[in-house]
């Protein structure tokens, strides 16, 4: 299991091989959650605009935060 240390900043490195699995970039950004003694980090949903079936305009996640962390 990879491990990450905090800085002195309060920064938290996420090893490379997750930031690959994930598709984070270092523009990625994250929901940070508690559980109890947990730290949840959830990747947040990109955001693509899109043409409506009425012709203007919505956007559309391309893929969800819990799709990204296999989940539902």
């Amino acid at each position: 299991m990879p491990r990450a240390k905090v800085d002195d900043r309060g920064r938290i490195s996420i090893p490379a091989s997750l930031r690959r699995e994930l598709g984070l970039d270092d523009e990625g950004e994250l929901v940070v959650e508690r559980e109890g003694s947990k730290l949840i980090l959830r990747k947040v949903a990109v955001e693509v605009p899109t043409v409506n079936s009425r012709g203007g305009w919505k956007k559309k996640p391309v893929v969800t935060a819990s799709e990204a962390l296999g989940g539902p």
